[in-house]
This record gives structure tokens, sequence and C-alpha cells, in this order.
């Protein structure tokens, strides 16, 4: 049985006060650094490592960790960082000695096949909607009696989508990245597949 006044109201009590102490105590044996000392981050962020699973890479990772938080964050003026601006990623097949860090975005899915595999200081356009004709909302169907008006159809489909194209271009977008479908003739429409800048 719990001694007489031991209640969990009074556990807890305690545990305040120690974590406020322990506060107290690790706030005046602090050292101030600043974020411009690479070095001594560096330092730092290996000393973590060494009491974890990857200890024995601490000094090639150290100096990554503290790389991928000086991208994200302005050492003038930080005072804390979002880690969540940082992802990583494991690839199946890899060791942590493949472990790079890229500067930028990397996209995992295929491009299309425009020959283009790098662009630098790109200007990304992200659109939500498919670069192919509109479908009405609606079941119902069209009855074509003529190849007059199936080419008229042809025509206007290709003039949509040739006018979303230069729209995306005039925008002085030069990488696209599209959530749903595009239609090939739209990419054989699209004037900045074939010039990257």
């Amino acid at each position: 049985a719990a001694p007489a006044g031991d209640t969990p109201h009074h556990r807890i009590g305690g545990f305040q006060v120690a974590q406020n102490k322990a506060i107290e105590i690790l706030t005046s044996i602090a050292q101030p650094i600043k974020l411009s000392d690479r070095e001594s981050l560096i330092k730092m962020a290996s000393t973590s490592l060494n009491s974890k699973v990857v200890s024995q890479y601490s000094n090639m990772l150290a100096p990554l960790s503290v790389d991928a938080i000086m991208n994200i964050i302005d050492p003038e003026t930080a005072t804390n960082v979002n880690l969540k601006d940082i992802r990583v990623v494991a690839k199946v097949g890899g060791t942590v000695e493949d472990t790079k860090l890229i500067k930028g975005i990397v996209l995992t899915q295929k491009a299309q096949p425009t020959g283009v595999r790098r662009v630098e200081r790109a200007k990304v356009a992200l659109i939500q909607f498919c670069l192919s004709p509109p479908k009405t909302d609606m079941d119902n169907q069209v009855v074509i009696s003529d190849y007059t008006q199936m080419d008229r159809i042809l025509r206007e489909e290709r003039a949509y989508i040739l006018d979303l194209c230069k729209k995306i271009k005039k925008s002085g977008a030069n990488v696209l990245l599209i959530q749903k479908s595009i239609l090939r003739d739209a990419l054989n429409d699209m004037p900045c597949t074939s010039s990257p800048r």
C-alpha cells in the first residue's frame, strides 16, 4: 500500500518540481553558440548521433544533418527549425554510405521522355487539372454522321489544348508538374519541352 499522502496528484507535482529544477540546472550550464560556427554544430550533431544505432556513421551523417538544417533556416534570425521541412527518404538496396543531401526537390516519378534530366533555376508550375479536352458531367452521347463534323470536333479540341499550353508557357514556367493526366497531343504542343533553360 502507498504511504499516507502519496497520491498520483502528489507524484505529478514531484515530477513537475524535478522538471523545473532540471531545466534550471541545464539553463545555468548552457553555453550559447553561433549558427555560423559550422564545426561546433557538427561536433554537437556527432555527439548526439553517437548514442544512436548509426553511431559508426556519425562522422558522415553529422555534416549532412547540419547542412540540411542550415539550408532551410536563416542563421541570422532563426531560433528554431521545423524538421518537417526536411525529408529523409530510404531507398531499397542502399546503404548508409549512399546517403546524400539533395538541395531542392527530388521527384521519383518518371518524367515524360523529353530528353531533359536536370533543370537549374527552374520555374515550376503545378497544375491540378487534365491537359485534355473538357468532358461533360452528364452521361450523353454525341452522334457524328459526317467526317467533317468529326474533323471540326478534333480541331476544336486541339485548339483548346493549344490554348492551355500557351497559357502555361506564357507564365514563364520551364518545369510542369501535373497531378492529373496529360494528353499526348498536349505534350507535343508544349513549346517548353524542347528548349530547357
